[in-house]
């Protein structure tokens, strides 16, 4: 009984360290290509937010330029009114220089 026992024991230990080294591997494995997939999805991450950051800014600023420009259209339109109203009325829009 003791031989089978120790035969047994030391089928079964071999068997644990090709268990073992075959799982290693294959975790050393497992982590690189998970390192290579992390570092390709994190380089599309940044480019996505890269280019929705710039998206965000031209956005930004092509409202503050529209609001602008229609600020810019108001008093040019108060303007040109003032002009009309005034020749309208006989009056010159800007009076004549006095000459002296």
């Amino acid at each position: 009984m003791a031989i089978t026992s120790a035969i047994n024991d030391l089928v079964a230990s071999i068997y644990e360290l090709f268990a073992s080294v075959v799982g290693g591997i294959y975790s050393a494995i497992h982590a690189v290509f998970a390192a290579v997939f992390g570092l390709f999805s994190g380089f599309v991450n940044l480019f996505a937010d890269i280019f929705k950051g710039a998206f965000d800014v031209v956005g930004g600023l092509g409202k503050f330029l529209a609001s602008n420009i229609v600020i810019v259209a108001i008093i040019a339109l108060g303007g040109y009114a003032f002009v009309r109203y005034q020749n309208a009325q006989g009056r010159p829009a800007v009076p004549q220089k006095k000459v002296q």
